[in-house]
């Protein structure tokens, strides 16, 4: 018996040598070098404001009482990058007009939400789909892709379609 106290005993001290050696570490780490142990104040700081554009505004009439679909304009700021998204769900874009400054480079966040469905979205000079200004992926839903084209120079207003869906269409306005 004995010998088995003999061997706890300079565990013992080594355990207590340490938390005493720990206690100090954790009340010298609580102080300021050279400190009183008081808690310095935090200072009141200025920040001047910056004032940011939103790249669009959306406005929701209505829906339809034949279609279920609700119609949207997307108005893009002044600039030279646009930034939007758009949306296909139940077989209709969540738009049916998007606005862009002429001759911007339009960014276009299109987000297909039918599920095991192929969408796209493209943009001509007019319903007749004939001369294209922009023709993006198709992609079948749900997916996401960014599309990325310069609007047209000339102002006015074009034409907007899902090419595996022509009647999925809206105006293309650039102002």
């Amino acid at each position: 018996m004995y010998r088995i106290a003999s061997l706890m005993r300079p565990n013992a001290v080594l355990l207590v040598a340490l938390l005493i050696v720990s206690a100090g570490l954790l009340v010298a780490g609580c102080t300021t070098p050279g400190g009183d142990g008081i808690q310095p104040t935090p200072t009141e700081t200025m920040a001047t404001p910056t004032v940011t554009e939103t790249p669009f505004t959306t406005e929701t009439p209505a829906a339809t009482a034949t279609t279920g679909v609700t119609t949207a304009a997307t108005t893009a700021a002044g600039g030279d990058n646009v930034t939007f998204d758009i949306a296909a769900e139940n077989m209709a874009f969540d738009t049916d007009t998007i606005m862009v400054p002429a001759g911007a480079n339009v960014t276009m966040f299109f987000d297909n939400q039918d599920d095991g469905i192929p969408h796209n979205v493209a943009v001509y000079t007019d319903s007749s789909a004939t001369e294209e200004i922009f023709v993006g992926e198709t992609v079948t839903g749900p997916e996401t892709i960014t599309y990325t084209f310069t609007a047209p120079e000339e102002p006015g207003t074009y034409y907007f379609q899902c090419d595996v869906h022509p009647e999925m269409n809206g105006e293309f306005i650039a102002e």
